[in-house]
């Protein structure tokens, strides 16, 4: 399927685990639900397309447009999306632990409760996004853009920074409690996390 037109196709609930769509064409496609794990959508244009609840764990979406696109409550964990464009996309308490999200443009974009834990954010551009609430423990943010970036309550405990120091945003401090891994901002999502966790003090 290198290259298929998917312009607007119904894919809603689609498997297709493991499938090539290289430099597809899937503009406004409906892709809700769909089952793209490990899926090869590098260079693939994806713009304005619906992705809710989407499994793409693994997939490889290297250089793809994903302007405007719909990933809320998607999981996107251990993907590869470097030099992507999702500006203005909607990834709402999207699962993106642990992805490869180097040099990608998520200017505009809404990231609130979006889970970035471990994730290489390297040179990314976060400028007007949203990232309230998102948990970007551990992440790396070195050279990343962060002009007027909304990061009420995210936490940050261990991200490398852009300016090569490490946060201690959100970090508890020692003695405290586990903290309950509930995101207040993902009340309409399952929980990233199900148990209480202590966090790492850096």
């Amino acid at each position: 399927m290198f290259g298929a037109s998917l312009n607007r196709a119904d894919l809603f609930g689609a498997s297709l685990s493991g499938a090539t769509l290289s430099r597809a064409d899937l503009i406004d496609a409906d892709l809700t639900a769909a089952d793209l794990k490990a899926a090869n959508l590098n260079n693939a244009n994806l713009r304005n397309a619906f992705l809710t609840s989407a499994d793409l764990s693994n997939a490889d979406l290297t250089r793809a447009d994903l302007r405007g696109v719909n990933l809320e409550g998607a999981n996107l964990s251990e993907s590869t999306l470097r030099d992507a464009t999702l500006q203005l996309a909607k990834l709402k308490c999207a699962d993106l632990s642990a992805a490869t999200l180097s040099r990608i443009d998520f200017r505009e974009a809404d990231l609130t409760g979006t889970n970035l834990r471990g994730a290489d954010l390297q040179e990314a551009d976060f400028s007007n996004a949203n990232l309230a609430g998102a948990d970007l423990r551990g992440a790396n943010l070195r050279d990343a853009r962060l002009k007027k970036t909304n990061l009420k309550d995210a936490n940050l405990c261990g991200a490398l920074m852009p300016n090569g120091k490490i946060s201690r945003q959100g970090c508890p401090v020692k003695g405290e409690l586990p903290i309950q891994a509930i995101n207040s901002y993902c009340n309409y999502c399952y929980p990233f996390y199900t148990e209480p966790q202590w966090l790492e003090v850096f």
